[in-house]
C-alpha cells in the first residue's frame, strides 16, 4: 500500500466532506441575505450584521469564522472585522453580474435531501420525476444559468456562430427548445427585435414565470407554451433552433432532436450546447467536470429515467451528441466556433 496515496485519499475526503458543508452554509448566506449584507455593511462585525439581517448573532458569528476560512469573505483580525472584495461581492452578492455563481449553492442544497429516494430507485430502477424535486429547483437552475443568458447568449455565442447574428438582425423565427423560466428567449427577443421567438417548456409554472418576465420586460416578440416540444404547432417552421443544456435531459432526446429537425426550415440551423465534458471519466477530473459529474444522479439521470428515458446523464460530450444527431437523422454535424469553456456547441441541419 502507498501510503503516499491513502493521504492524497484522506484529504480528498476532508477537503470534499469540508465542501459539502460549506455548501449549506453558502446557501444559508445566500438565502438569509448574508452575503448581499456583508457586501454592503461590511466592514462589519457579527453583531452588526446580526442586526442588519435579524440573525441570532451567535450563529452569524460562527458563519463569518467558516466562511472566511473558506475565502468567500474576507476577515481582519486587527479589529475583528468582516468584508468582501469587489471579487467575492460580484461572484456572491450580485444577482445581476456576468460571474454571479452563488446560484449553484441554491441549486445544490434542496437536490441533496432526495438521496434517500435516489437510494431507492439505486436499489429498484426508475427515477425522481422533475415535478417531485425540491420546489425550489426551477428558481435555483434560472440562478445558476442566468449569467448565460444576461451576459453571454446575445453578447458573445450567437455572435461568434457565422451568419447567425445578420439574419436574427435581420428577422427569423426562432424556437427556444426546454426555455424553463424564459431567460434565454427573453435575451433573443430583446436583443433582436425583428426576430420573434418561441420558447418551449413542459413545466407550466416555469412558462408561467416566463410570460410575466416577458410582460415586466415589455417583450412583445416572444411567445410562451407549456409543452412537450412534440406537441407543438406540426406545421410552425424555424430558421434558427436553441437548445441550451436541456437535450440530455429528455426522455426522448433523439424522439425531441428528430422533432426538431421536422421543424427546421429547409435552411434552418439548430444551435445545441451540452455541458464540457466526456463520456470518458478520467476527462472528467477537472472541478467543473468533476460537479457536474457528481450531480448527474441527482438530477439529469434520474429525471430522465422517471420519464422512462435513456438517462443519458449530464455529461455526454462531443461523441453522445453527434452519436445522437445521426440517429435523429440530421445530415450536418458541426462543433461551432463559441467561446465558452463550460458549455460545447454543435450546428446542426437537415
Amino acid at each position: 500500500m502507498n501510503n503516499e496515496t491513502v493521504q492524497q485519499l484522506l484529504e480528498q475526503i476532508r477537503r470534499d466532506t469540508g465542501g459539502a458543508f460549506v455548501t449549506g452554509l453558502a446557501y444559508i448566506g445566500d438565502r438569509l441575505g448574508l452575503f448581499a449584507a456583508v457586501a454592503q455593511h461590511g466592514p462589519v462585525d457579527s453583531f452588526a450584521l446580526a442586526a442588519a439581517t435579524n440573525l441570532n448573532e451567535r450563529y452569524v458569528r460562527e458563519w463569518l469564522k467558516a466562511l472566511a476560512a473558506f475565502g468567500y469573505i474576507e476577515y481582519d483580525d486587527a479589529d475583528d472585522k468582516y468584508a468582501m472584495s469587489e471579487e467575492q461581492r460580484a461572484v456572491l452578492a450580485d444577482e445581476g453580474s456576468a460571474v454571479f455563481g452563488a446560484g449553484t449553492f441554491h441549486f445544490t442544497l434542496p437536490s441533496l435531501p432526495r438521496t434517500e429516494q435516489l437510494m431507492e430507485v439505486f436499489r429498484n430502477g426508475g427515477g425522481i420525476a422533475y415535478d417531485a424535486l425540491h420546489p425550489e429547483v426551477p428558481a435555483a437552475i434560472d440562478r445558476m444559468h442566468r449569467t448565460w443568458f444576461d451576459h453571454l447568449l446575445t453578447d458573445e455565442w450567437l455572435p461568434a456562430i457565422p451568419g447567425v447574428d445578420a439574419l436574427l438582425e435581420k428577422g427569423i423565427r426562432v424556437l427556444d427548445v426546454g426555455c424553463g423560466l424564459g431567460r434565454s428567449t427573453i435575451a433573443i427577443a430583446r436583443a433582436y427585435p425583428s426576430s420573434s421567438v418561441l420558447g418551449v417548456d413542459p413545466h407550466p409554472p416555469s412558462v408561467e414565470f416566463a410570460r410575466a418576465l416577458a410582460i415586466e420586460g415589455g417583450i412583445v416578440n416572444a411567445e410562451f407554451v407549456a409543452l412537450p416540444l412534440q406537441r407543438i404547432e406540426p406545421d410552425l417552421r424555424f430558421e434558427l433552433v436553441i437548445a441550451i443544456d436541456c437535450i440530455h435531459d429528455m426522455a426522448d432526446p433523439v424522439g425531441a432532436l428528430r422533432t426538431v429537425r421536422e421543424h427546421l426550415s429547409d435552411d434552418g440551423l439548430l444551435v445545441w450546447s451540452e455541458p464540457a465534458g466526456s463520456v470518458n471519466p478520467l476527462e472528467n477530473r477537472d472541478t467543473l467536470s468533476r460537479m457536474r459529474a457528481a450531480l448527474s444522479p441527482f438530477h439529469c439521470l434520474t429525471i430522465s429515467l422517471a420519464a422512462g428515458g435513456p438517462g443519458l446523464g449530464t455529461l455526454i460530450g462531443t461523441e453522445g451528441a453527434q452519436g445522437l444527431a445521426v440517429e435523429a437523422g440530421f445530415e450536418r454535424f458541426e462543433t461551432l466556433p463559441v467561446p465558452c469553456e463550460t458549455q460545447l456547441f454543435f450546428g446542426l441541419r437537415r
